[in-house]
């Protein structure tokens, strides 16, 4: 049997990105969430499904049960319930671990976020930074990756802001001026998968962002000259914008939320030369992927550009 993985919260959109990759290099793989029936097509890929529940620890301990490494990708967008920052990035990650302990697994890789910490009043940040602090003390193998604003086919940055602008003849914008250093998502799951038995990356905390940086304003106007659409970018004031979070914050998937505006507050870029490993390869420049997922997936030469960069940007033995 070959080294498996097991992925907590592996159904998601970099979750996706990793299973791919690491099957291809001949692992096995675990993916352990929530809703595994929403992950079927994961089977296909030769994947394996586990329902677990990191606020809780429910079924991890099953989920873990004969991996050779865990990675811990669980991260909350807004809070919802008793899924909260709190619940999920700390206590879940007390959980993961605990059951990596029990279960006798050494090799541990966790997912926090670029600027965690450096946003003390953004619960998400905050909570992101303690994360990691239990990472560091846990005595496992670890690894932890820091990336920036994570793009590609099916992301939640420019397929929600392409679906928001549809139509509009103006778009409003928050903080347009906030900058940030997006990476694609096929090299952040590179770095995943390349570290997983490179013990160079034993106890090391990496940033993962791309090659360039963008304030919020050209993101979206780079995304406009690739759709094609003719729109005016308004600046929203910070009233107008705090208004917005308080008042949607509350719906099933808010809009915005405070903790999110907070943030949008502050740039998201890496520090000085620290914004991709180079042991990980070169990171992908967004002005040659985004052409290849944001028009949707109807065109085919779409997928056959895509299917190019990707073999473009595979380095080492990926």
């Amino acid at each position: 049997m070959g080294r498996r993985l097991c992925l907590i919260g592996g159904s998601g959109f970099v979750g996706r990105a990793i299973v791919h990759q690491a099957i291809r290099r001949g692992y096995e793989v675990t993916v352990a969430c929530r809703h595994p029936e929403r992950a079927r097509d994961l089977l296909v890929d030769g994947a394996r499904l586990a329902k677990t529940d990191i606020v809780d620890g429910k079924g991890l301990a099953q989920a873990v049960a004969g991996a050779h490494a865990v990675v811990n990708l669980v991260g909350l967008l807004y809070e919802k319930g008793r899924y909260t920052f709190e619940a999920a990035h700390v206590h879940g990650t007390e959980h993961v671990i605990e059951a990596c302990r029990q279960a006798g697994i050494e090799r541990y890789l966790h997912m926090s976020a670029l600027g965690a910490g450096d946003v003390p009043e953004s619960r998400y940040a905050s909570t992101k930074a303690e994360a990691e602090a239990r990472v560091v003390r846990s005595g496992l193998r670890w690894t932890i990756f820091r990336p920036s604003i994570i793009y590609g086919r099916h992301d939640s940055f420019f397929n929600k802001f392409k679906k928001m602008g549809a139509g509009l003849p103006v778009m409003p914008l928050i903080s347009p001026e906030t900058r940030f250093q997006p990476v694609w998502v096929e090299d952040v799951a590179r770095a995943f998968v390349m570290s997983v038995d490179d013990k160079r990356t034993w106890g090391q905390t990496y940033v993962l962002a791309g090659p360039k940086v963008y304030s919020f304003r050209q993101l979206i106007e780079l995304m406009n000259r690739e759709l094609g659409r003719k729109q005016v970018l308004l600046p929203l004031p910070d009233l107008v914008a705090r208004m917005i979070a308080v008042l949607t914050q509350w719906l099933p998937t808010p809009v915005l939320t405070t903790d999110q505006l907070i943030l949008l507050k502050h740039d998201n870029v890496a520090p000085q030369g620290e914004s991709f490993p180079d042991q990980f390869g070169a990171p992908a420049e967004l002005e040659r992927v985004l052409p290849t997922f944001i028009h949707g997936d109807g065109a085919s030469w779409m997928q056959r550009r895509f299917d190019e960069l990707r073999r473009h940007y595979r380095k080492g033995s990926l």
